[in-house]
């Protein structure tokens, strides 16, 4: 006999195409799945559900619903559904959930990914649709922003600390880190005496920033703060912990964005200005055109 576990894993890898979220979407309480022939209503119990989202196999489709439970908790249950609408698995995530969930992707065929919000101190669920069993939780920090390959999850974190007179707010201290153990990989903290000693960062300052992997996740990009002057960068941090950083001549704007052209060419937009950056070697440069 197969387990339900085994049942759902070979579902999910009969499909031959890929989907999209957008081929999924949540009408009047009940999931609809769009088909070469048109919209197809696959669930029908009227239950209020959330966050429809379509495997990447294209066989699987996950959802959230909420349930109110004692103490003001929530239990916030992940359904599984194949395409005919069977439920396939109800997964209720392991631990406190401090809220509703925000954020359901499906990383890959063998992992789903909730989130809660809590501004610098969300939450994150790694479950396994097959078994229903949480594989993991990821705490603090916010973003997390899979590579491609999703072989790793990029975060940022950011922290208040510092001496400084009284009724001044405390320096601002943003990292980045690829690792679920919290370790820092961007600032490099080599060198540092103390906390005061440390410089302040904040990423992008204006909501942070964009937060993008390169094509081949060789590198995630972002724009950086540093004070208490307030120089601009561009920064690249690998997962291997190498960085690179180039100074702008321009401030961060509420309407920045980053495009990776290439593997070793980018563009940062703001204020109405691009410009052009290259990787050569253990370099980034800003060239005048390309």
């Amino acid at each position: 006999m197969i387990c339900a576990a085994m049942m759902v894993a070979l579902l999910l890898q009969q499909a031959t195409h890929t989907g999209s979220p957008a081929d999924v979407s949540i009408e009047n309480n009940e999931v609809w799945l769009q088909t070469a022939s048109g919209s197809r209503q696959i669930t029908h119990d009227g239950v209020p559900k959330r966050l429809a989202t379509l495997a990447p196999s294209g066989e699987g489709v996950a959802y959230v619903i909420d349930k109110e439970a004692p103490n003001n908790a929530l239990e916030e249950t992940v359904v599984l559904v194949n395409r005919k609408g069977e439920v396939l698995q109800r997964i209720v995530p392991e631990g406190y959930v401090p809220g509703d969930f925000d954020r359901l992707e499906w990383i890959d065929d063998q992992r789903i990914g909730a989130m809660v919000s809590g501004h610098a101190n969300c939450m994150y669920w790694v479950l396994n649709p097959g078994s229903g069993k949480t594989i993991q939780v990821m705490r603090g920090g916010f973003d997390f922003i899979w590579s491609h390959n999703r072989r790793y999850v990029a975060r940022r974190r950011f922290a208040y600390y510092g001496n400084v007179p009284e009724g001044e707010p405390l320096p601002e201290h943003d990292s980045v880190c690829f690792t679920q153990d919290d370790v820092t990989v961007y600032p490099p903290e080599t060198g540092r005496q103390s906390l005061d000693d440390a410089e302040t960062h904040d990423l992008g300052r204006i909501s942070w920033g964009p937060f993008i992997w390169s094509p081949r996740d060789e590198w995630i990009a972002f724009p950086d703060v540093v004070g208490p002057e307030g120089d601009n960068y561009l920064v690249l941090v690998s997962p291997k912990g190498e960085i690179l950083r180039e100074t702008l001549s321009i401030d961060i704007g509420p309407d920045t964005s980053i495009e990776w052209l290439d593997d070793t060419h980018l563009d940062l937009n703001t204020s109405g200005k691009t410009f052009h950056f290259v990787i050569k070697g253990k370099q980034l440069t800003e060239v005048a055109s390309r």
